[in-house]
């Protein structure tokens, strides 16, 4: 998640891979085609010299360049990544440095995958070449989401046409087209420890949820979801404020971070990024309402289907599958949250997060699924 003052992963351990990275000999021939022709370089970053590693990178990635007239700075709005901009005569390029240990729970070939197939079809800057622990990549300009644009009467609107066209995005020849939400779910709820080395983490995960119960709610959901039989697209499956980039001259967003990108239920990217309104804070009164929310599915299947009118009844079927996979999104960030709360050192309260969401599902639940 990447979101400004959003919590981060940071030092995670290596004894805890929730994904099994792809190794070159599983990968499609189009993705093997695609990595080796991307410039790479035999590099690593030094985190405690990213200025100065960030040169020799970009020297590398564009030789052309004087870099006594290239400005660096080092962004400081997450921890999840090391962050530098490089501008160059009006040119902008990001160099992302990968945290320390985030390979244990972001699989970095499928980012790779998400990249380059949303850099092809005009979703995502061009990747100008990686090295060992990072990649350098095109600048979106713009300003990030606050929680107030999420409902904005305009910005709203094109955040719904945006995602209709990412959920067009055909990706088949380069990933399998298999949903990952559940697996994932369940591989993260089996790596929730018996019990929390902090004492009183493990007192407040014991206040509020069980192992045990987390895994009976998984498999009931699933159940429930499956018969929902929504359509599977590509998903950024992480569209909060902070990785929505609006843009004023262009009168557009784009998506940024592509991190938790793959094949997933289409409800799911939606009702997550309805559950997003409310913000860090967990502020539940900001989820939209249904009137909100038909108008932006409204805009978003105009989009998907612009050679067709939109009927009612297919807002009303598309706001039962919505909001019934923002169910799954509670128990997605809040079972996430629990792991954290085990395997990260930033100062913060992974469980009471937790708390909040998963608390917001049980409320949730009854109403949800029986829409």
């Amino acid at each position: 998640m990447c979101e400004t003052d959003r919590f981060k992963i940071r030092q995670i351990g290596q004894h805890h891979s929730f994904f099994f990275p792809q190794s070159p000999s599983s990968m499609s021939p189009a993705l093997m085609t695609a990595t080796e022709n991307l410039k790479t370089l035999d590099f690593t970053m030094d985190h405690a010299h990213l200025l100065e590693g960030s040169a020799v990178a970009i020297q590398w990635a564009f030789p052309h360049w004087d870099m006594s007239e290239a400005k660096l700075v080092q962004q400081t709005h997450g921890i999840t990544n090391k962050l530098v901009k490089c501008t160059y005569k009006g040119e902008t390029v990001l160099i992302r440095t990968y945290g320390k240990g985030t390979d244990a729970i972001i699989d970095r070939n499928q980012e790779m995958n998400n990249m380059m197939v949303l850099s092809r079809n005009g979703l995502s800057p061009k990747v100008h070449g990686r090295f060992t622990n990072g990649l350098i990549y095109g600048y979106v300009d713009g300003i990030p989401f606050s929680v107030e644009d999420m409902s904005h009467p305009h910005k709203s609107t094109l955040v719904a046409r945006h995602l209709a066209n990412w959920h067009k995005v055909d990706a088949s020849d380069i990933m399998s087209t298999k949903p990952k939400l559940f697996n994932t779910l369940h591989q993260w709820v089996d790596a929730i420890p018996k019990q929390f080395s902090n004492p009183a983490v493990d007192a407040s995960f014991r206040s509020f949820i069980t192992v045990d119960r987390l895994k009976k709610e998984l498999t009931g959901l699933q159940v429930e979801l499956e018969k929902v039989n929504a359509p599977i697209v590509f998903s950024h499956c992480d569209l909060l404020t902070g990785n929505i980039i609006f843009n004023a001259e262009k009168d557009r967003v784009d998506f940024i971070d592509y991190e938790y990108g793959s094949y997933n239920p289409r409800g799911f990217d939606i009702g997550n990024h309805f559950c997003e309104h409310a913000g860090f804070d967990c502020e539940w009164d900001l989820y939209p309402n249904q009137e909100f929310q038909r108008k932006w599915l409204r805009e978003y299947l105009g989009s998907a289907h612009p050679d067709q009118e939109v009927t009612e009844d297919e807002i009303t079927k598309l706001y039962a599958e919505v909001n019934k996979y923002a169910l799954a999104a509670h128990l997605y960030w809040g079972i996430w949250a629990l792991v954290q709360a085990e395997i990260s050192d930033l100062d913060f309260d992974y469980a009471g997060y937790a708390k909040l969401r998963i608390d917001e599902y049980f409320r949730r639940k009854t109403g949800f699924l029986a829409l």
